[in-house]
Protein backbone atom coordinates (compact mmCIF):
# COMPACT_ATOMS: atom_id res chain seq x y z
CA UNK A 1 0.00 0.00 0.00
CA UNK A 2 1.25 3.41 -0.85
CA UNK A 3 1.32 6.32 1.72
CA UNK A 4 2.11 6.44 5.48
CA UNK A 5 1.43 3.91 7.65
CA UNK A 6 -1.20 4.48 10.44
CA UNK A 7 -2.66 2.50 13.16
CA UNK A 8 -4.38 -0.45 12.45
CA UNK A 9 -7.21 -2.33 14.83
CA UNK A 10 -7.86 -6.16 14.78
CA UNK A 11 -10.32 -9.11 15.24
CA UNK A 12 -10.37 -12.80 15.43
CA UNK A 13 -13.10 -14.66 13.79
CA UNK A 14 -14.43 -18.09 14.09
CA UNK A 15 -14.28 -18.17 10.43
CA UNK A 16 -11.57 -19.32 7.44
CA UNK A 17 -9.59 -16.87 5.89
CA UNK A 18 -11.16 -18.33 2.45
CA UNK A 19 -14.76 -17.42 3.92
CA UNK A 20 -13.71 -14.21 5.41
CA UNK A 21 -11.65 -13.19 2.14
CA UNK A 22 -14.98 -13.82 -0.09
CA UNK A 23 -17.38 -11.30 2.34
CA UNK A 24 -14.60 -8.41 2.78
CA UNK A 25 -13.29 -8.55 -0.82
CA UNK A 26 -16.80 -7.49 -1.41
CA UNK A 27 -17.19 -4.01 -1.01
CA UNK A 28 -20.29 -3.00 -1.86
CA UNK A 29 -21.31 -5.04 0.89
CA UNK A 30 -19.24 -3.14 3.48
CA UNK A 31 -22.09 -0.79 4.45
CA UNK A 32 -23.41 -4.47 5.95
CA UNK A 33 -20.90 -4.21 8.62
CA UNK A 34 -19.98 -0.67 9.23
CA UNK A 35 -20.03 0.82 12.19
CA UNK A 36 -23.79 2.24 13.52
CA UNK A 37 -22.51 5.95 13.88
CA UNK A 38 -20.59 6.01 9.97
CA UNK A 39 -24.60 4.90 8.70
CA UNK A 40 -22.30 4.19 5.27
CA UNK A 41 -23.82 3.48 1.84
CA UNK A 42 -22.23 2.05 -1.09
CA UNK A 43 -22.57 0.91 -4.22
CA UNK A 44 -20.23 -0.46 -6.91
CA UNK A 45 -19.63 2.10 -10.15
CA UNK A 46 -20.58 -0.91 -12.36
CA UNK A 47 -21.13 -4.33 -11.96
CA UNK A 48 -19.41 -6.84 -11.71
CA UNK A 49 -17.26 -9.35 -9.47
CA UNK A 50 -14.61 -7.47 -7.04
CA UNK A 51 -11.37 -6.59 -8.86
CA UNK A 52 -8.49 -4.81 -8.89
CA UNK A 53 -9.40 -1.08 -9.91
CA UNK A 54 -13.10 -1.34 -9.67
CA UNK A 55 -14.70 1.56 -7.90
CA UNK A 56 -17.01 2.29 -5.73
CA UNK A 57 -19.70 5.32 -5.07
CA UNK A 58 -19.83 5.63 -0.80
CA UNK A 59 -21.03 7.90 2.09
CA UNK A 60 -20.68 7.75 5.65
CA UNK A 61 -20.36 9.99 7.96
CA UNK A 62 -17.46 11.84 9.71
CA UNK A 63 -17.44 14.12 12.15
CA UNK A 64 -21.22 14.87 12.04
CA UNK A 65 -21.22 15.23 8.20
CA UNK A 66 -21.80 12.98 5.59
CA UNK A 67 -18.91 12.66 3.69
CA UNK A 68 -19.29 10.76 -0.08
CA UNK A 69 -16.17 9.33 -1.11
CA UNK A 70 -15.08 6.92 -4.33
CA UNK A 71 -13.47 3.57 -2.72
CA UNK A 72 -11.30 1.89 -5.49
CA UNK A 73 -9.77 -1.66 -4.65
CA UNK A 74 -6.17 -1.28 -5.42
CA UNK A 75 -5.05 -4.77 -4.50
CA UNK A 76 -6.14 -8.27 -3.92
CA UNK A 77 -4.25 -11.56 -2.58
CA UNK A 78 -6.57 -14.27 -1.93
CA UNK A 79 -7.14 -14.95 0.81
CA UNK A 80 -4.51 -13.09 2.36
CA UNK A 81 -4.69 -9.46 1.88
CA UNK A 82 -7.34 -6.80 0.27
CA UNK A 83 -5.97 -3.08 -0.04
CA UNK A 84 -8.65 -0.10 -0.77
CA UNK A 85 -8.22 3.37 -1.04
CA UNK A 86 -11.38 6.12 -0.38
CA UNK A 87 -10.70 9.13 -1.67
CA UNK A 88 -12.89 12.03 -0.68
CA UNK A 89 -12.81 15.94 -0.19
CA UNK A 90 -10.18 15.96 1.98
CA UNK A 91 -7.54 14.13 0.25
CA UNK A 92 -7.18 9.63 0.16
CA UNK A 93 -6.96 7.06 2.53
CA UNK A 94 -5.34 3.58 2.03
CA UNK A 95 -7.28 0.59 4.04
CA UNK A 96 -5.38 -2.78 3.95
CA UNK A 97 -6.98 -6.11 5.63
CA UNK A 98 -4.79 -8.71 6.11
CA UNK A 99 -6.39 -12.00 6.94
CA UNK A 100 -4.30 -14.45 9.31
CA UNK A 101 -5.39 -17.92 9.63
CA UNK A 102 -4.90 -18.76 13.51
CA UNK A 103 -6.72 -21.37 15.55
CA UNK A 104 -8.63 -22.20 13.27
CA UNK A 105 -10.29 -19.07 12.66
CA UNK A 106 -8.89 -15.98 11.26
CA UNK A 107 -7.14 -13.14 12.47
CA UNK A 108 -8.31 -9.95 10.79
CA UNK A 109 -6.03 -6.97 11.10
CA UNK A 110 -7.37 -3.46 9.27
CA UNK A 111 -4.61 -0.90 8.89
CA UNK A 112 -5.11 2.51 7.55
CA UNK A 113 -2.34 4.56 5.55
CA UNK A 114 -2.70 8.42 4.48
CA UNK A 115 -1.74 8.09 0.78
CA UNK A 116 -2.89 11.95 0.32
CA UNK A 117 -4.23 14.31 3.38
CA UNK A 118 -4.03 17.31 4.51
CA UNK A 119 -0.49 18.94 5.94
CA UNK A 120 -2.37 18.87 9.88
CA UNK A 121 -3.74 15.15 8.86
CA UNK A 122 -2.08 13.47 11.87
CA UNK A 123 -2.90 15.67 13.86
CA UNK A 124 -6.68 15.76 13.13
CA UNK A 125 -6.31 11.97 13.33
CA UNK A 126 -4.30 12.27 17.17
CA UNK A 127 -7.48 14.59 18.19
CA UNK A 128 -10.20 12.62 16.92
CA UNK A 129 -7.95 8.95 17.65
CA UNK A 130 -10.99 7.98 20.23
CA UNK A 131 -13.88 8.58 17.68
CA UNK A 132 -12.03 6.87 14.90
CA UNK A 133 -11.38 3.88 17.17
CA UNK A 134 -15.28 3.42 17.96
CA UNK A 135 -16.11 3.12 14.15
CA UNK A 136 -13.23 0.71 13.26
CA UNK A 137 -13.54 -1.49 15.81
CA UNK A 138 -16.98 -1.24 15.62
CA UNK A 139 -17.33 -2.11 12.10
CA UNK A 140 -14.74 -4.91 12.87
CA UNK A 141 -16.45 -6.50 15.96
CA UNK A 142 -20.10 -6.14 13.10
CA UNK A 143 -18.04 -7.83 10.45
CA UNK A 144 -16.97 -10.48 13.38
CA UNK A 145 -20.67 -11.12 14.39
CA UNK A 146 -22.01 -11.57 10.71
CA UNK A 147 -19.32 -14.14 10.23
CA UNK A 148 -20.13 -16.07 13.06
CA UNK A 149 -23.48 -16.10 12.54
CA UNK A 150 -23.14 -17.53 9.24
CA UNK A 151 -25.16 -14.01 8.16
CA UNK A 152 -22.52 -13.82 5.20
Amino acid sequence: MRGRPGPSWKVFIKAPPDKVYRYVVDVGQHAEWASEPDAMVISAAEQGEPSVGKMYKAEGTLLGKRNPSTVTITALDPPKTIEIEAEDSSGISGHVFTLTPQDGGTLVTRQIYGVKQPLLGPVFFFIFKRKIDVNFNGALNNLKSKLESDGA
